[in-house]
């Protein structure tokens, strides 16, 4: 190890270089997913025009919709054409899992080298990882949401049709409601996604630094300031915890743990709130939202309360920004 600390700028800016591989990656897996629902949607415009010409022809009541024979059909083929899609899910979740794993240890030992660690990194195999992170066996609440993706959905836009009808709305809006609702399987499946390959990332980099700890003690939440990331990111930013702590952001969560490692400084010199304090106003009010920043300017609640936990079945506690409602009670 050297005797002089890394410059925190290269340690950042490795940081952030990892930060956009992993986004790279995101975004072709994402691509994919994308086109592949829109080939689900095509195969069914045909079935939502039948539909909704014979809405406008005959005006059916709710109880008439639901015995419509078009109808039951549209609901039949959107859980088929959805069945299908979940294994195009399955297997770029898995992939974009297992590739964060990999870049994950590969990451962990160019950040050591950064500081002069340059040998002894113990670099643990992908599929112990995959043993170890307990959300991505096959008996986890992710896989059974997954497989509950086209039922749910399907449910989902039989709900919204009956809903159009009941209120009247003529065959277009009918159509853009079933566009809409159907999109809504395709928000699931992108989230679902990239909080897989986020958390997949993070953990195997929490486990890699375990099996290094004789140079690793522990790590430093890092938010990406810059990027205008929620309060509850910046609050945690900079703040050290043990390799026993997870890094439990929100989905879509892309905060970072840089590593403390032993004999030298951190590489985050300034708190989240320290450089919260320093923006103007106009850009904190925009960040914190009028409310909070009135109630935080009145001394109404401590800035490190804006980290609000949400427990989730398929992670476990995820960071969220705190509501106003649950800062100020009753």
């Amino acid at each position: 190890m050297t005797s002089q600390p890394p410059e925190t700028n290269e340690i950042l800016r490795v940081a952030r270089q990892f930060r956009e591989a992993l986004r790279r990656h995101d975004q072709r897996a994402l691509t994919r997913l994308t086109r592949a629902y829109e080939r689900v949607y095509a195969r069914l415009k045909d079935k939502i025009d039948l539909l909704t010409d014979a809405i406008g022809a005959e005006q059916p009541t709710k109880g008439q919709l639901v015995r419509m024979a078009r109808y039951n059909s549209l609901i039949r083929q959107i859980e088929e054409e959805l069945q299908g899609y979940q294994a195009i899910l399955r297997n770029e979740i898995e992939g974009i899992a297992a590739e964060a794993i990999s870049f994950a240890g590969r990451d962990a030992a160019r950040v050591l080298r950064s500081y002069g660690v340059t040998a002894g990194f113990n670099r643990l195999p992908t599929e112990t990882i995959k043993t170890l992170l307990g959300f991505l066996s096959e008996e986890s609440p992710l896989f059974t949401r997954i497989g509950q993706l086209a039922k749910v959905n399907a449910a989902f836009v039989a709900d919204k049709i009956i809903e159009g009808v009941s209120l009247g709305y003529n065959p277009r809006k009918i159509a853009g409601i079933i566009r809409d609702a159907l999109g809504g399987g395709l928000t699931d499946a992108l989230r679902m996604t990239r909080t897989v390959q986020l958390w997949s990332y993070r953990e195997a980099t929490r486990a890699n630094y375990l099996n290094n700890s004789d140079v690793i003690e522990g790590w430093i939440w890092w938010a990406d300031l810059a990027g205008d990331p929620c309060m509850a990111c910046i609050a945690e930013h900079g703040t050290v915890h043990g390799l026993e702590e997870n890094l439990d952001d929100h989905y879509n969560g892309r905060c970072a743990m840089l590593p403390v490692v032993i004999g030298f400084p951190s590489p985050v010199d300034q708190t989240g709130e320290d450089w919260f304090k320093e923006l103007p106003e106009a850009k904190q009010r925009q960040l914190m939202g009028k409310g909070k920043f009135e109630a935080w300017q009145s001394g109404k609640f401590d800035f490190a309360q804006l980290i609000g936990k949400h427990d989730d079945d398929v992670y476990g506690l995820m960071t969220i920004e705190a509501t106003l409602e649950s800062l100020l009670g009753d």
